[in-house]
């Protein structure tokens, strides 16, 4: 017995676990999070409009 019978079957497990879990998760996961950056990018931008226009009420933004 020597390391490469220690090592293959841990790289091949490895490779396994890329297929068959990580691969087909990972495009809904990416969706969710663009949708999420999206979704805050949007909300910050509304509350950014109506901190501007308190400002210019208030005279704060020439």
């Amino acid at each position: 017995m020597n390391l490469q019978d220690l090592i293959t079957p841990i790289g091949k497990f490895v490779e396994w676990t890329f297929e068959t879990v990580l691969v087909p998760i990972s495009d809904p996961f990416n969706l969710g999070v663009i949708l999420i950056g999206l979704t805050g990018i949007g909300f910050w931008l509304s509350r950014q409009r109506k901190y501007s226009a308190e400002a210019r009420q208030k005279g704060g933004i020439v």
